[in-house]
């Protein structure tokens, strides 16, 4: 009979319980990716074994711009553009980045364009993919997989009809080194089409993050295009768009973006640990995640093929659920998080009668920031004793084989916390009171985000108002001594469940293991309304073994995964070792960013870590470990044809500089310490970025990526006395022959680029 009033007690519980999963099932079946068709798949489908079969053409080995490897690249897109009966051109162009606050970056580069003429066109769609990799890695994932899925997207389109608006095929050139080649688009365009609206070129970008994994429609560039969004059936939300907006991220978008064209952002990021690897193979790329690529894409471009691109929409709030994209005004987002918060307080007044405690709920609201808090310091805090125990997951910057393992060790930690805060909050309140702290907390923070970032605030808004009314009629139909009551707040998680739980799970690949606390917070904001499910609570020292227990799990999970985490052919360790020639005085050293417990590499790291940025600028301002290393001959830097003429002070000094044949680029530093630079021009593009003014060392600078053989024209307009110094430093992938340099185990891989590893860098001083 106890065991029957146990169960009966239970039943609540396990009701909402079957409701929580199945809601989680359900919003996670969109995080699956497609299955890949197959080459028989009918001509107006898109089919991922075409695709792929195309990358032997595109990704088989490293083809940073510049390469001779590259031109082969161009050469067979050229080829295949042209047996879909396109007619392509390849547009040569100096670019220079327009990055304000950054070093200036100018390259040659040589985009591939062609267009599928529409029959009445109102604008047109601009279908964009790089097709250069690190000097580093075949880039298979990144972007040679974008690459083939257009070419085989433009394949699709051609065997129908033919559609309303220009379709157009950008491949672009120098994206890795600073988003040259669709600066050199743009730049094209503004002398070509003066006159025409950006507004009526819809960009759609894709990008590899990784290996694998579901695509992301990830950011939106201007008004409109959610019914291109919900036609490419891409998970997506605007939260991801408006965190992506403020991070120091860009791809070929943020340059369209900022010459007024509208645009979407697809990328897939699963698998980032061979990211910029030479492991981003052909072998380890997921054909599912072509297939989802290419179904968005193709999605997309139909849709905004079709359409009137001469009118858009307003700016919207969006995200996926159940598998179909949810949108409305973006205005609404601050009146519907006011009624959440003004909901609040009305239903703790009008509830008082039928239960609720104002004071119960505002003491659990006022302590429950602690857990938000207390789950970043969980994500950061782990993170740095992780780093501490295992440098080679620092030096992969947090992106490991294995995230999930600490993920887990990471939420059953955080489980313990929130349970705890629960356990204090039931002294004085009742489970109705807590969800009523938390749906306060949601309220107030939807607030906050639909002034601050406002394509978030509906993860808030939703959970908070669904939740204030499933607690009111919970209050209106259920007597106080009802079992049901206590699991209210688990069933007003439902909506929480639906659209934080896919953040969460989309946020841990895309950030890594060293940004884990941001879907820890938003996973302590998911599991507080969940704890109802508790009730009834088991008696304090059950309680406290089996947190104890939890807690044990957690750190268990946490030091077993750091203690076995191994490596193989298929998931190598990065390591880090770069060689440094300053040919001024023949000092040759080993550098790197791990340390001497790095295996192969670590025994010729033997001396204190020190900073470069003086003797060897592109090193950075970060100290690194390094070594002695033996002197070869190498190709250093050149310069001729130096000339300098005067006028009012002011110094023009003309220089040809010339690089290495092996270098993917040359980065030219000068001293400024006795000399201020007004302007410069390189091969005739001016600059209009990096750090110009006195003072500042070696910190004035450029970087030329592939650079020509016969060199670089620049020009200088100065004023300060004496010669002005500079130092020209080339980059090379590889270590010299001679260096005695260690071979990699099967089982290693040179760390992520952009970094010293596996790169020659000859450096060489001149005086103008």
């Amino acid at each position: 009979m106890q065991f029957l009033t146990m169960m009966r007690r239970r039943v609540p519980a396990l009701a909402a319980l079957l409701l929580l999963l199945l809601t989680a099932f359900a919003v996670t079946q969109p995080l699956r990716t497609s299955e890949p068709r197959p080459a028989s798949a009918p001509a107006g489908e898109f089919s991922a074994a075409r695709a792929v079969a195309l990358l032997d053409g595109i990704a088989k080995v490293p083809h940073p711009a510049g390469s001779g490897a590259q031109a082969d690249v161009r050469e067979y897109l050229v080829g295949e553009l042209r047996k879909l009966g396109l007619r392509p051109e390849v547009q040569t162009r100096v670019a220079p980045s327009n990055a304000e606050d950054s070093p200036a970056v100018v390259g040659s580069v040589s985009n591939i364009h062609a267009t599928i003429p529409g029959k009445k066109p109102t604008g047109r769609v601009l279908l964009v993919a790089h097709y250069d990799s690190v000097p580093t890695a075949p880039g298979a994932g990144d972007d040679g997989s974008s690459v083939a899925a257009i070419l085989e997207i433009a394949r699709v389109l051609k065997s129908g009809a033919q559609p309303r608006n220009d379709i157009e095929i950008l491949f672009t050139d120098g994206e890795e080194q600073g988003l040259l080649g669709a600066q050199a688009f743009v730049d094209a365009e503004a002398s070509t089409r003066p006159t025409a609206d950006p507004r009526q070129t819809v960009v759609l970008n894709m990008e590899g993050r990784g290996t694998s994994g579901p695509v992301v429609m990830f950011q939106k560039a201007g008004t409109g295009l959610t019914s291109a969004v919900r036609a490419s059936r891409a998970l997506t939300t605007s939260f991801s768009a408006a965190i992506y907006e403020r991070l120091p991220n860009d791809t070929d978008l943020t340059v369209f973006d900022e010459a007024g064209m509208r645009g979407l952002n697809f990328a897939f990021m699963e698998g980032s640990a061979h990211y910029h690897t030479a492991h981003d193979s052909i072998s380890r790329l997921d054909a599912a995640s072509v297939q989802d690529m290419g179904d968005a894409a193709l999605g997309a471009v139909r849709q905004l093929g079709g359409t009137d691109l001469s009118h858009s929409d307003p700016d919207a709030t969006y995200f996926s659920l159940f598998g179909t994209v949810v949108s409305y005004p973006a205005w609404l987002n601050l009146p519907l998080a006011l009624v959440a918060a003004l909901g609040v307080p009305l239903l703790l007044w009008l509830g008082r009668r039928r239960g609720l405690s104002p004071s119960g709920a505002g003491r659990a609201a006022v302590a429950f920031p602690l857990t938000l808090i207390g789950a970043a310091v969980i994500g950061r805090a782990g993170w740095w004793a992780l780093s501490l125990a295992r440098p080679d997951f620092a030096l992969s910057e947090g992106s490991v084989h294995h995230l999930g393992r600490y993920a887990w060790g990471g939420a059953l930690l955080l489980l313990v916390l929130l349970v705890a805060w629960y356990r204090w909050a039931r002294r004085k309140a009742s489970p109705l009171d807590i969800v009523m702290g938390v749906l306060g907390s949601f309220a107030m923070i939807a607030v906050v985000c639909a002034e601050a970032l406002p394509g978030g605030a509906y993860l808030f808004t939703w959970p908070a108002l669904i939740g204030l009314a499933v607690v009111a009629v919970t209050l209106r139909f259920t007597p106080a001594e009802s079992p049901w009551r206590p699991v209210a707040g688990a069933v007003a998680a439902v909506p929480a469940v639906a659209l934080v739980l896919p953040v969460v799970l989309l946020l841990l690949p895309a950030l890594g293991l060293s940004l884990i606390a941001a879907p820890l917070v938003l996973a302590a904001l998911l599991g507080a309304v969940l704890l109802s499910l508790l009730e009834p609570l088991p008696s304090r020292r059950a309680f406290t073994v089996g947190m104890l227990a939890v807690a044990m799990a957690g750190a268990g999970t946490l030091v077993v995964g750091t203690a076995l985490d191994g490596y193989s052919a298929d998931e190598p360790r990065p390591v880090s070792l770069g060689y440094a020639l300053e040919s001024d005085t023949g000092k040759a050293t080993w550098v790197g960013l791990g340390d001497t417990s790095e295996p192969t590499v670590g025994r010729l790291l033997t001396g204190e870590p020190a900073r470069y940025d003086d003797r060897i600028p592109p090193l950075g301002d970060v100290a690194l470990a390094n070594g002695p290393a033996k002197a070869v001959p190498l190709d250093t830097p050149r310069t001729a044809n130096v000339s300098s003429t005067e006028a009012d002070g002011v110094r023009t000094v003309r220089v040809r500089i010339q690089a290495p044949a092996d270098a993917h680029t040359i980065a030219v530093h000068a001293d400024t310490r006795a000399h201020q630079i007004f302007d410069a021009t390189v091969e005739g593009a001016k600059l209009t970025s990096g750090p110009k003014r006195p003072g500042g060392g070696w910190g004035w600078s450029f970087d030329y990526a592939a650079p020509p053989a016969d060199g670089i024209d620049v020009v200088l307009r100065i004023r300060g006395k004496g010669p002005l110094p500079i130092r020209v430093v080339s980059i090379a992938v590889g270590l010299p022959d001679g260096a005695d340099a260690p071979a990699l185990a099967a089982d290693q891989s040179w760390a992520s680029w952009p970094s010293v590893a596996g790169q020659t860098f000859v450096v060489r001083t001149f005086r103008l």
